[in-house]
């Protein structure tokens, strides 16, 4: 089976979306606390710093549910993709079943079956050219 990326590039995009927040929201913190500090008191800095670590916390808690929710958007679209695939075999059996098709394994046995008789008439020759 193909890779979930490629199975389903909206989820992909998604996850690529996310990943380039989380990674921007921490550019922006780091810069917001530098540029905090050079202007603040220790009180205020107290302040800041708690405000910080929510905003870290409240990171963390985006994080968790965004992977909650990747891992049910997968989740989901695995279950579909076996819907529509159910479905379409089902409804594609019956048209190959009429237009008398070889099955995989008949064919595989026509296969062997005339592998076999290709050595078969490979020796014949030989026989027949040592015997002249």
């Amino acid at each position: 089976m193909a890779t979930k990326a490629a199975t389903f590039p909206r989820l992909a995009q998604v996850q690529d979306s996310i990943r380039n927040l989380q990674s921007e929201g921490e550019k922006l913190l780091t810069r917001i606390r530098k540029e905090a500090g050079k202007l603040v008191s220790k009180d205020q800095r107290k302040a800041i710093d708690n405000l910080i670590s929510q905003a870290k916390a409240i990171r963390n808690d985006i994080q968790k549910r965004s992977e909650k929710a990747i891992k049910m958007l997968e989740s989901r679209a695995e279950k579909l993709y076996a819907q529509i695939e159910a479905q379409t075999k089902k409804r594609i059996d019956p048209l190959v079943r009429r237009l008398s098709l070889p099955t995989k394994h008949e064919v595989e046995q026509l296969a062997k079956r005339l592998s076999s008789l290709e050595k078969k008439v490979g020796e014949l020759l030989d026989s027949k050219s040592r015997a002249a």
